[in-house]
């Protein structure tokens, strides 16, 4: 399976730098508990966007989602995008996006 032009647009942006990104681990508590990337939080994705918005992260805030394949993060970012929120940027798999990164798991 081939990545998508969207997710790849998405990972050279995250790439480039976004500024100031929410770094968001969609996966249960249970998967973020064995390991996430550095300053990630959690927030799975059967909570978004309502878990986002309680915890104060705003429509305008940059935000990078990922988990463990790609799969529950493409779903997070059209959730999100859908509640407003104008800067979500898919990371797709843990281990793609600590790449792209260059940061180690935590």
């Amino acid at each position: 399976m081939g990545i998508s032009a969207v997710w790849a647009t998405d990972l050279e942006v995250i790439q480039a730098g976004v500024t100031s990104p929410t770094l968001i681990d969609v996966r249960t508590e249970k998967e973020f508990g064995a390991g996430a990337l550095n300053g990630a939080l959690n927030h799975p994705l059967q909570g978004l966007p309502d878990s986002l918005l309680k915890s104060g992260v705003a429509l305008d805030d940059e935000v990078i989602v990922y988990c463990r394949s790609g799969r529950r993060s493409a779903q997070a970012k059209t959730r999100l995008k859908a509640a407003g929120f104008q800067r979500v940027f898919d990371g797709g798999a843990m281990e793609n996006l600590e790449d792209a990164l260059g940061e180690p798991n935590s």
